[in-house]
């Protein structure tokens, strides 16, 4: 797990994580002597100095529709590059990625699974990419494109329309939303099909809710950007990476199950288990470069976001068959434990060690004294030994601590949100103790208790007071006997998977790992 000399995170929401990457120091330069008609030349290693990853949640599924949830994470990557001096003016480069999950499943041996997933996921990356470089630059007319030409399920359609429609007409100066505001539900539909078949007002409307998720935030094409505008259609500057570099691959009795579920056509498991467990995948990913840094386009080894997956495998690692189809039985594999699910080693390369790409998170919520959630609630955590970093809860009091593996433990640190040009001040402190799927016993036992507010010096007085508080659960009623016997410890999950489940304990609650 990244710890301070490998960077730090600057915000993170359940729609994604902004980093930091550990300053790379000095380049030596190797020159030779020269004659009066020679010279040498010296350029800089192409480094990341921060990232942005753009969660899958923050797309409607399968889509390249970018929701306007996703104004709070450009709010806090547009805080970062003001804040930052090395980030400030840093040129970035786009990179799109799909799951590997495409049909059935990814098997290289079946046609039907390999190649056609590769293609149409290379497609989807490179849209949502583009999506979000258009979002960025403010040009309406990339969007226009997506809504006009449609990929499988990637179609954007009145519905998009409506969510753009409901979304600006939180703007005083809206065209749009005032015409909306009080209208019947079938005004409102009759209003977004209006819009969707007249392509003049569509990009008056994209471009309003545009500025509605980015505000002040708004790049140069020519200028903050790896590649600078300079080559056909975005390349070095946009591209799809396709399913090739997953961050994490099923065990094999559960990809054996999902392909089973296809051939079912079993909804329930593809839609309800598969496709979230597999969004780590699904993801953009933003990164920074140090500032002066710029690649010539016929020199990028990445395919422009429209073209095929030729260009893509010419960089691949030369097992690259058997990183992205190989499944262990009884666990998954994880790029942040192996280091080899990754098919493209030029990406490896250039992403390596990023804090973005982060598969597990804890989830959060922030309450008061009174048992009461503190919306937007000020807090500092930190993680380990890592560096601290600040943000704010939802408007559920709900934060996400990203890149957490047990047996880590979070300090946080919160309060309540503080008067306009005030600093917050933060009054209560406590520490999540993280549990590990699988983790039983007692030292299991007393990690949660901790987390559900019973962290007593003497371990008997916190189980005592948790006997107490939920004894009358149980039938009988369970005694206060200060034992962890084997009712106590039944009733001890039951009542902390329910609080990881729905949050609504009164005190910090964590979720288990994951999405």
């Amino acid at each position: 797990m990244p710890d301070n000399n490998q960077g730090s995170i600057h915000s993170a929401s359940e729609g994604g994580v902004i980093g930091k990457h550990p300053d790379a120091g000095p380049s030596p330069l190797v020159v030779a002597p020269s004659t009066s008609s020679e010279f040498n030349t010296a350029r800089l290693r192409l480094i990341p100095i921060a990232c942005f990853s753009i969660g899958d949640i923050r797309f409607k599924f399968d889509s390249s529709f970018v929701l306007p949830a996703v104004q709070a994470e450009m709010t806090e990557f547009s805080a970062l590059r003001d804040l930052d001096r090395r980030i400030k003016g840093a040129p970035i480069s786009i990179f799109g990625h799909a799951d590997p999950s495409f049909q059935g499943n990814f098997d290289p041996g079946n046609a039907n699974t390999a190649g056609p997933g590769d293609d149409y996921n290379k497609n989807l990356s490179g849209r949502r990419a583009i999506a979000i470089y258009a979002l960025l630059i403010r040009e309406p007319s990339f969007w226009e494109t997506l809504f006009s030409t449609h990929l499988g399920a990637d179609v954007w359609g009145t519905d998009a329309i409506q969510i753009m429609l409901d979304a600006v007409s939180q703007q005083g100066d809206s065209s749009f939303g005032s015409s909306s505001q009080g209208s019947s539900a079938s005004a409102q539909s009759a209003r977004a099909q209006d819009i969707a078949n007249d392509r003049s007002q569509r990009k008056q409307l994209f471009l309003q809710y545009m500025n509605f998720i980015c505000g002040d935030l708004k790049l140069d094409k020519s200028v903050d950007f790896l590649a600078r505008n300079a080559g056909t259609d975005q390349k070095g500057d946009v591209q799809g990476c396709s399913r090739f570099n997953p961050l994490v691959l099923f065990s094999s009795e559960d990809e054996d199950r999902f392909a089973q579920a296809w051939d079912d056509q079993d909804q329930p498991v593809l839609r309800g288990e598969r496709d979230p467990r597999n969004a780590h995948n699904r993801r953009v990913l933003i990164l920074v470069f140090r500032k002066g840094s710029q690649v010539l386009p016929a020199k990028w080894p990445c395919p422009t976001y429209k073209e095929g997956t030729a260009g893509c495998k010419k960089r691949f690692w030369s097992d690259d068959e058997a990183r992205r189809s190989t499944h262990l039985p009884g666990i998954e594999r994880k790029f942040k434990l192996t280091q080899d699910t990754f098919a493209c080693r030029f990406y490896q390369r250039i992403s390596n060690n990023s804090l973005c790409d982060s598969l597990t998170a804890v989830r959060v919520r922030l309450y008061d004294p009174y048992e009461q959630f503190i919306a937007f609630a000020p807090f500092e955590a930190t993680i380990g030994t890592r560096a601290p970093f600040k943000g704010r809860a939802d408007n559920d009091g709900i934060i996400i601590l990203p890149d957490v593996e047990p047996p880590a433990s979070c300090e946080i640190a919160w309060g309540f949100p503080p008067d306009q040009g005030q600093d917050p001040i933060l009054l209560f402190r406590r520490t999540i103790l993280l549990v590990g799927f699988g983790e039983t016993g007692a030292d299991a036992a007393v990690k949660k208790l901790s987390n559900l507010g019973y962290d007593d010096d003497d371990t008997s007085v916190s189980i005592i007071g948790f006997q107490l508080d939920y004894g009358h659960l149980t039938d009988p009623v369970l005694e206060p006997t200060g034992e962890l016997d084997d009712r106590t410890l039944n009733l001890l999950n039951t009542v902390y998977q329910q609080a990881a489940d729905d949050l609504r304990r009164p005190q910090l609650d964590e979720s288990q790992p994951g999405a």
